[in-house]
């Protein structure tokens, strides 16, 4: 007897990031303690909520700048996956995400509920597409899916003043010509800044000026090495000034360096491929030692095979 395989689409109402709104908390009076020992622990303590507030804002401020898009839901064999989108719009590199999510079956209730995981890092101000995301056994029938990000990490944090880190953010939610009339101001004001040559670059695609693309993200490449190179340097003389290990201190300090340089590599290789595979494949071969992990880059070089 042949066994057949059954193979169902999942409707989706593919929706994006929902994280959740702060709340702030009122502020209470209490009565006035003489001692100065109670009075510095309230202190302490009081340091300590306002600082683990501001952490859980900056979280919560990182979360909804992160779209998830999806694509191709399906269920075989009992198992369902998904491709899932992650669009950072974040001036930095995010990485560890997690999705809740639940499949509601054609008769009601659910059928299937959890956490997909996903540890990749997505570079700054850009996205990257995770294929045949698990997730687990179905119980029934499936019908609709429902996902939220509850969860995600910021790889390194950005150098950049706060405004200008905004201004990035809202470059990427502009109209194509708008968003280059926006990077190309931000490029006026910091020029060689890893970030933003690449957004540059990325908007200069979307416009069809395809030259000017290839040459920004050339001179992204040559900042974001140039950066690299002096934050491995300030790191490495920071970590022996305190007396600690410096090769994990590096490798931290490096990541949103190496993940822009990388990105640059793997976009300008998508760039290329039309009219040279060779210094294509060099360019995605380039991002893969910076970042054999990532997806897109595996999934070009696996073309070109």
């Amino acid at each position: 007897m042949s066994s057949q395989t059954s193979e169902t689409r999942i409707k989706t109402n593919f929706l994006e990031n929902q994280a959740k709104e702060v709340s702030g908390k009122k502020m209470s009076k209490g009565p006035l303690v003489a001692f100065g020992v109670v009075f510095l622990a309230g202190v302490t303590f009081g340091g300590y909520k306002v600082a683990e507030f501001l952490m859980n804002y900056e979280t919560i401020a990182m979360m909804k700048n992160i779209e998830l898009i999806l694509d191709s839901p399906t269920t075989k064999n009992g198992q369902a996956t998904v491709d899932i989108v992650v669009r950072n719009n974040n001036p930095f590199p995010v990485q560890n995400f997690e999705i809740s999510y639940t499949i509601d079956g054609t008769t009601g209730g659910n059928v299937s509920r959890g956490v997909a995981k996903i540890d990749n890092l997505v570079p700054a101000a850009d996205e990257r597409k995770f294929a045949t995301v698990s997730l687990g056994a179905i119980s029934g029938e499936p019908g609709k899916m429902h996902v939220d990000l509850t969860a995600a990490k910021v790889a390194e944090k950005s150098k950049l003043p706060g405004d200008v880190q905004q201004r990035i953010t809202d470059a990427l939610f502009l109209k194509e010509q708008d968003s280059l009339a926006a990077f190309q101001q931000l490029d006026k004001e910091l020029p060689d800044n890893p970030v933003i040559l690449n957004g540059l670059a990325l908007t200069y695609e979307e416009c069809n000026q395809k030259d000017l693309a290839k040459q920004t993200y050339e001179k992204a490449i040559v900042a974001a090495e140039a950066a690299n190179a002096k934050v491995g340097a300030d790191a490495a003389e920071a970590a022996n000034t305190a007396g600690a290990a410096s090769d994990s201190t590096v490798s931290s300090a490096s990541t949103a360096a190496n993940s822009t340089i990388e990105n640059a590599h793997y976009h300008l290789g998508l760039l290329l491929l039309s009219a040279d595979k060779k210094k294509a494949q060099a360019e995605f071969e380039a991002a893969s030692k910076l970042a054999p992990n990532d997806p897109a880059v595996i999934a070009e070089l696996e073309k070109l095979k």
